[in-house]
């Protein structure tokens, strides 16, 4: 093999000319016949290469390679090979093609440009990730868990540009005398309640609502599909099920949870989410008048009687 090699350096002696690693093999029998100098001395910073030429491990890596050149199934073949000397690793990417009686095999030293796309990859992975949790901050209330005002909002956008005939409830939820809560047994319990009462709902919903916490003891829940009738149903059985817990207070009394509700449907009490969460909010506050613990879907007829209940009692005292 060496004397093949050495019978055709005069030959090719023009390729050492070339900075560029060249190495030509037959195109008919498996066999390296010319390297330049330039290919020698790139291979002998890896140690695969020595004064002598390449060694047999390196030429059968790269007849290996050439396997599919050679079995006629491709013109041409890229490849890398990765050498690891002095725990330095080198990456060079071999070029081959056949042309006429051979195939030239041309290659290049791309250790540092992989370095390069590595660290890009990697900035650009870290970049993301911290994209990702910047959002996740940005629409998560840290204590619940929960979405929060914000993510609340992008969703009902997100729902009124999917579907042009969107369905959908929006409900403000409440707890009822929360502050007796923080004020009984202290602040840290009170964050209790609202991160068991978060994940109690969330387990009651169906996959399609969504469910934020937008301030305090407050909660809003969205309900796809759902009118304000079906709606109002549901979060009333939600109710009921949170009137059956019993939480474990530091006083070892057992403290239980309910909350009060008003339901806007959307399309029939606004179409824009601020104006559904005022009416909700309007049900709600009709809700704790009349006792808590209840479920009020909005209604304008409602709020005109609430409001002549109420003109009838301003009379009735000025009239003492």
């Amino acid at each position: 093999m060496q004397s093949i090699i050495m019978a055709n350096q005069s030959e090719f002696a023009s390729f050492n000319l070339l900075k560029q690693p060249i190495a030509l093999f037959s195109g008919i029998k498996k066999e390296l016949i010319f390297k330049n100098e330039s290919f020698d001395n790139l291979y002998k910073t890896s140690g695969l290469a020595t004064s002598a030429g390449c060694n047999k491990a390196l030429e059968r890596k790269l007849l290996d390679e050439l396997d599919c050149i050679y079995q006629g199934i491709t013109e041409s073949h890229l490849f890398n090979i990765e050498v690891e000397s002095n725990r330095k690793k080198y990456i060079y990417e071999h070029n081959s093609y056949k042309n006429k009686n051979f195939i030239v095999v041309q290659v290049n030293d791309v250790t540092e440009l992989k370095k390069t796309q590595y660290l890009l990859n990697s900035s650009n992975s870290m970049l993301e990730k911290y994209s990702n949790e910047m959002f996740m901050l940005a629409h998560t209330d840290p204590l619940t868990k929960a979405a929060n005002r914000r993510a609340l909002f992008a969703k009902f956008d997100e729902l009124k540009n999917a579907n042009t005939r969107l369905e959908c409830s929006i409900s403000i939820l409440d707890i009822d005398y929360f502050k007796k809560f923080n004020d009984s047994y202290g602040h840290e319990f009170g964050d209790y309640v609202l991160e068991v009462f978060c994940q109690h709902i969330q387990k009651l919903i169906s996959p399609r609502s969504f469910f934020a916490r937008i301030g305090g003891e407050e909660f809003c829940l969205i309900q796809e599909q759902s009118d304000k009738e079906d709606s109002t149903n549901k979060i009333q059985s939600i109710l009921e099920s949170i009137k059956g817990m019993q939480l474990k207070s530091p006083t070892e009394n057992k403290a239980n949870i309910s909350f009060s509700a008003g339901v806007a449907e959307y399309g029939i009490d606004g179409m824009t989410l601020d104006v559904l969460l005022n009416n909700a909010d309007k049900a709600l506050y009709y809700a704790k008048q009349n006792g808590r613990s209840c479920v009020i879907p909005f209604s304008t007829d409602l709020f005109e009687k609430r409001a002549d209940i109420i003109y009838a009692k301003d009379v009735a005292r000025s009239n003492r």
